[in-house]
């Protein structure tokens, strides 16, 4: 998959998305939250994504 600009990721409040921020320090699991991109783990870090990617399905379990 090809990361897309941060302009066309879809604003829906807690669907997480793997979201690039270049100024700190790449890849996190974010969330739209009341117009602001946030931390999936700590809503209290505000990111500044470039680009997105949907977050991948869990894999399969193992037996």
């Amino acid at each position: 998959m090809t990361p897309q600009p941060i302009s066309t990721a879809p604003q829906e409040d807690d669907q997480p998305l793997l979201l690039f921020c270049p100024d700190q320090g790449g890849w996190h699991t974010g969330v739209w939250f009341r117009g602001k991109w946030l931390a999936y783990i700590d809503g209290s870090v505000v990111l500044e994504p470039s680009h997105w990617l949907p977050v991948p399905a869990d894999p399969p379990d193992v037996e």
